[in-house]
């Protein structure tokens, strides 16, 4: 049965009385108790935060992060109807308001990112891939895991500690992030030729030779030894670490 609008309007108030503290008149509420309610659901919204930005609560003071936490509380009416993705509205929220603990910790953007990331690809729906585990690394055509996300940062936070990161580290960062068959999701630092690698096998499954033609062809050099191994070894790694599943069958 559908609610009334009436109905429908004293649940927005009261999501509203929660975010913001400002109590309108509706029928049957009770100030002494209803504060109970208020802090309850505050609770919840920080607990969830800092469980899904970890790194991020350790960097900030205490102080820094009660005041974000709170702000986002009190402004932001949440859209999702999932509850676990309103950490990413958290993260949309700082940087759409330009909130100034973003130019105090010029690495913040990214390492809300990075954190982000990890969540969302656990939390994601499983992908259905056809490929077989019987082929060879360097021979048969590899099959890219569909779990996965290609990232590009300002400052190293996928593999340095925030609170050693400074200035001076600003510069381009690549890196893939997956769900393995454990459920765990691995991130891989990668250089912009890597990239393209991976952007080569999400097109399509291609053999290590093909790799090496798509590659030459669309920047017009010719692979040198160390170059072909460096191919290799990562797409070694990368079937060893999940990003690439199998092979074509």
């Amino acid at each position: 049965m559908s609610l009334s609008e009436t109905t429908k309007a004293y649940q927005s108030d009261l999501a509203a009385y929660c975010r913001t503290g400002t109590l309108p008149a509706i029928p049957g509420i009770r100030q002494d108790n209803i504060t109970h309610y208020r802090r309850l659901v505050y609770n919840i919204v920080d607990d969830m935060l800092e469980n899904a930005y970890p790194l991020t609560y350790g960097l900030l003071s205490a102080k820094e992060w009660k005041t974000i936490a709170n702000e986002f509380f009190c402004n932001h009416p949440c859209q999702n109807p999932q509850v676990w993705s309103m950490p990413k509205e958290f993260y949309e929220y700082l940087v759409k308001s330009r909130h100034s603990l973003l130019i105090k910790y010029p690495f913040l953007q990214d390492l809300l990112w990075f954190e982000w990331i990890e969540l969302e690809l656990f939390m994601m729906e499983d992908k259905k891939a056809e490929y077989t585990t019987n082929g060879d690394i360097l021979f048969s055509r590899l099959v890219l895991n569909p779990e996965y996300q290609l990232l590009s940062f300002k400052y190293p936070v996928h593999h340095k500690n925030a609170r050693y990161i400074t200035i001076t580290d600003q510069s381009d960062y690549f890196a893939a992030a997956h769900r393995n068959k454990e459920g765990s999701v691995v991130f891989t630092d990668l250089s912009p030729a890597l990239v393209r690698i991976i952007e080569y096998l999400a097109e399509g499954p291609l053999s290590v030779k093909e790799l090496f033609e798509k590659f030459q062809t669309e920047y017009s050099i010719q692979l040198d030894n160390e170059g072909q191994r460096a191919i290799i070894r990562f797409v070694e790694t990368a079937y060893q670490q999940q990003l690439i599943i199998g092979f074509k069958n």
